[in-house]
């Protein structure tokens, strides 16, 4: 509905009009976005049952104060909250641009919790951790391959003096 507003009018048609335009929309509205949180649940679903054991982030937005001497991000990520419950949640912090340990402003959510125009944008992101955490599994499964060569060696080691000593 394209009409032209003027300061101080009043039609009460078109206030019930609008407000039944805006019940719809709302129901709408809401429906759509319960599904997309469902639909995101489910990929949390398929991400946990493979017990990765890694956390990633990625910036869905970044900003920062005309001085520069503070950013403003925004991230989707997957890990452990203070819960220790696994899943996908969304942040936003402010950091100090010359002392990344200096933040201020700290708000977390679980996806499905975060404010409806966080999630929205960050569903176009979850790829992108998608990409990230097969990136970083790959290094973990190098870096534990190596480990456990390593702890082999250590066993096989100690482990063939405890048993030349006991055959004699």
């Amino acid at each position: 509905m394209n009409r032209e507003f003027r300061k101080g009018t009043f039609d009460p048609s078109s206030v019930a009009t609008d407000l039944k335009t805006l019940s719809k929309n709302a129901k709408t509205l809401n429906k759509l976005t319960d599904d997309l949180t469902q639909q995101v649940g489910q990929i949390e679903s398929v991400i946990n049952t493979l017990n990765l054991g890694l956390s990633s982030f990625v910036v869905i937005e970044e900003s920062s104060d005309m001085n520069g001497v503070w950013s403003h991000y925004t991230r989707l990520w997957y890990g452990r909250d203070d819960k220790s419950k696994w899943g996908l949640a969304i942040d936003e912090f402010d950091e100090h641009n010359q002392d990344p340990d200096n933040c201020r402003n700290h708000k977390s959510w679980a996806f499905r919790e975060a404010p409806r125009v966080l999630r929205l944008k960050a569903v176009g992101y979850i790829p992108d951790l998608l990409a990230d955490l097969v990136k970083q599994s790959e290094k973990m499964t190098t870096q534990t391959a190596a480990t456990l060569a390593q702890a082999k060696d250590i066993a096989a080691n100690l482990l063939k003096p405890a048993l030349d000593g006991s055959e004699k």
